[in-house]
């Protein structure tokens, strides 16, 4: 937990270090998100809960779609037995559809990248703490209100076989926040519904 908090302290801090949807421009952002973990065999379908931090930095490509790498850090608890903790960096694409200077802008995107996690298990049968690194990716949509952002995301978290159960680590994610920089949206070049 302490990890989590120092990594939310650095993100704000590091997002004043940014410039700025203008097409060229840099813009930063952190997020706040449950999380709900994906139910799975092996248990009493408990889905449990959890926590996330992120800091993204993205460049536009065009006035309505921008590129960049994304961080979190990930703390869910999967069942009273097990919990995880996970590292996660993204390349990532948004594609924004805007019209003229309004300033609500809903979006969809998704992100490739790769995790470092470790997985806390605790029961009759096994415990120990297991690294696991794999592949990882999301989908997303949401929107944005002037800086403010909001976004649903569900990112797929390879399974892995614990004794006789299938685990899997999938989960749901609800993040609010905030982005500095990026410049003004442009009409002329905005996306439409």
């Amino acid at each position: 937990m302490k990890n989590i908090i120092s990594f939310i302290c650095i993100s704000l801090l590091c997002t004043t270090l940014s410039f700025a949807q203008e097409k060229g421009k840099l813009r930063t952002g952190v997020e706040l998100g449950a999380l709900f973990p994906r139910s799975f065999s092996g248990y009493e379908n408990f889905s449990g809960f959890g926590i996330s931090g992120a800091l993204e930095v993205k460049y536009n490509v065009q006035n309505n779609m921008n590129a960049g790498l994304k961080t979190d850090a990930v703390f869910m608890i999967i069942h009273k037995d097990n919990h995880a903790e996970l590292l996660n960096f993204y390349f990532t694409y948004d594609y924004y559809f805007h019209y003229g200077n309004s300033r609500f802008s809903p979006f969809i995107g998704g992100g490739l990248g790769y995790y470092f996690g470790q997985f806390y298990q605790n029961d009759y049968y096994n415990a120990g703490i297991n690294r696991i690194n794999n592949p990882t990716c999301f989908v997303r949509g949401g929107f944005e209100a002037g800086k403010f952002r909001l976004s649903l995301a569900y990112h797929l978290i390879r399974e892995k076989k614990e004794g006789y159960k299938r685990i899997n680590y999938d989960y749901l994610s609800l993040s609010a926040g905030f982005y500095i920089g990026g410049g003004k949206w442009n009409r002329k070049y905005a996306g439409t519904l």
